[in-house]
């Protein structure tokens, strides 16, 4: 966490919080939560970080006791009452809005999703006893702000003994935001919680260029095998898109490049990178050898053996006067820079020969 030692785990103490002064801490015994937290964010599954994104100014991005999805006793209030915050928490590709601005009782049935409790809400009942509850969230449980809790065993702590997590949640994907140590009393009271949370990050993604299994750069649409003795994935598949990234290979725009593409569930790969932008700029036409540089490199047409994506009209005559112009055959392109020929001669009669005059290109290039 951003406000603690790497060996005080998520029970630091010093916080301000005295309900995270005692208990096991991280670094005594990684517990179960901990490892499941880190393996459900391996798939995807976890806090989005919505309102704390700023290293510099939000003092609550790595907070143990703060911020989205943050589960916290009800101090000043019923000790078997909890807070779990708003936010929004992504699971199995699926987002959904949790926690709200009132604290509900944990000895509540209605939170103990029988499919991960199957003896129901189990909670201590007698002196010295205790257990952990996990607080998840349980898509099933709609009624309850998608917020659902998952019971251990109940323990008696005088014969020396701890409570262990519970790990019946582990029969689905699951996203743990806290789990709560409960002390019997009447009514029971919290004596601790663990910040479980973790936090998809918002970017980048690393993805290393996809080549077919004889590893020649063409679209790896029906084949994923890395060697030929592999099996080819039988791609592309009816509703479903697939995004990777490879070498466009040949002339294309970005050869020698690694670029991002998306193959529809047609079998057509689209490029997406490098992006494809326009602009429009005035270069003045004084006689042949003159020219000048455009602000960006305009991208050359595979199919047409060389020639840009380019297009130029002059003008004359306080623009009064038109014609379009060709690569070639009236100017050329060589990385940025036009160089106009003589067009007192290449173009003749109706439309020539042009003197000086403004001409106007428009083209494409990569941004």
């Amino acid at each position: 966490m951003g406000t603690t030692g790497i060996g005080e785990g998520h029970e630091k103490t010093g916080t301000g919080a005295t309900w995270q002064a005692d208990g096991l801490r991280d670094t005594d015994v990684l517990s179960t939560a901990t490892l499941t937290g880190f393996l459900e964010r391996g798939l995807g599954n976890g806090v989005v970080p919505i309102t704390m994104t700023d290293y510099g100014s939000d003092a609550s991005r790595n907070n143990p006791i703060s911020g989205n999805a943050c589960v916290r006793p009800n101090t000043g209030g019923a000790t078997n009452s909890i807070f779990v915050d708003t936010g929004v928490v992504c699971l199995d590709g699926a987002f959904y809005n949790v926690g709200s601005a009132s604290a509900f009782n944990f000895n509540t049935p209605s939170y103990y999703n029988s499919r991960f409790n199957a003896g129901g809400m189990v909670l201590p009942s007698a002196l010295n006893e205790e257990c952990w509850v996990l607080v998840i969230v349980d898509p099933e449980l709609s009624g309850t702000n998608n917020i659902g809790l998952v019971c251990g065993t109940v323990v008696d702590t005088s014969t020396g003994i701890y409570p262990q997590m519970p790990s019946s949640h582990l029969i689905k994907q699951s996203c743990i935001l806290a789990a709560i140590r409960v002390t019997y009393a009447s009514p029971l009271v919290v004596a601790s919680v663990e910040d479980k949370r973790v936090f998809i990050r918002g970017g980048p993604l690393p993805l290393t260029a996809l080549f077919d299994s004889s590893s020649t750069e063409t679209d790896p649409l029906n084949d994923y095998g890395t060697t030929p003795a592999l099996t080819a994935g039988n791609l592309p598949i009816t509703n479903m898109g697939l995004l990777y990234a490879r070498d466009p290979g040949g002339a294309l725009p970005g050869s020698g490049e690694t670029h991002l593409y998306y193959a529809d569930d047609q079998g057509t790969a689209h490029q997406i990178t490098p992006l494809s932008r326009q602009d429009k700029q005035t270069i003045s036409y004084t006689g042949p050898g003159s020219g000048g540089s455009l602000t960006y490199t305009p991208i050359a047409a595979p199919s047409t053996g060389g020639e840009h994506v380019i297009s130029a009209v002059w003008f004359g005559s306080a623009s009064t006067q038109m014609c379009p112009l060709r690569e070639g055959i009236h100017y050329t392109v060589s990385g940025s820079t036009i160089t106009f020929l003589d067009l007192a001669t290449t173009v003749i009669a109706p439309l020539g020969p042009l003197g000086i005059g403004d001409v106007v290109f428009i083209y494409t290039y990569n941004g």
